[in-house]
């Protein structure tokens, strides 16, 4: 099952045919069955928008939607890429120049853009060291079975690359 909160995107994936079921829902607020599912996977830093105890309640809730062995793929960024790369850039788009301003701040990813008509929205989202992810699974019965970059378990997590995907794994 494919969770998605943009009816856009679900109307677009089922155009593309195939694949999943779609449930028009915010992960924020979707209580999987207990034991639903072999695998959640949260691609693109769709994890981590909340405060940290929001976090773990949603990982705690996805952790009882897989079944014992289940695993849970987040694919996130990485805090040491975007210590590197702070500050401010320009983004050349179809409808114009998009500023952005990017800090790293108490474990957080900030970022503000300023868009071409004027209008500015903040993001920021709780990154996450592989010592960090593991303390976060540990504390929701999950096991941190790897961390890596470009879904490679070989090439381990660095400053050079933005993303990161971790393997947590339920195991009773």
């Amino acid at each position: 099952m494919g969770i998605e909160r943009d009816t856009e995107a679900i109307a677009y994936a089922r155009e593309l045919g195939g694949g999943p079921e779609y449930l028009h829902a915010d992960v924020h607020e979707h209580q999987p069955a207990t034991s639903a599912y072999d695998v959640a996977i949260i691609m693109s830093q769709s994890f981590g928008f909340f405060d940290n105890e929001t976090n773990r309640e949603l990982l705690a809730r996805l952790a009882g939607g897989i079944r014992k062995g289940g695993r849970i793929v987040l694919d996130l960024w990485t805090p040491d890429f975007f210590i590197a790369h702070q500050g401010e850039r320009t983004l050349d788009t179809p409808s114009g120049p998009v500023r952005e301003r990017k800090r790293f701040d108490h474990g957080r990813l900030r970022v503000h853009l300023t868009y071409p008509d004027g209008a500015e929205e903040d993001f920021d989202w709780q990154l996450f060291t592989p010592p960090q992810m593991k303390s976060f699974a540990d504390s929701v019965g999950l096991t941190l079975a790897t961390a890596c970059t470009n879904f490679d378990s070989a090439e381990k997590p660095n400053a050079a690359n933005p993303r990161i995907q971790f393997v947590l794994q339920k195991d009773d």
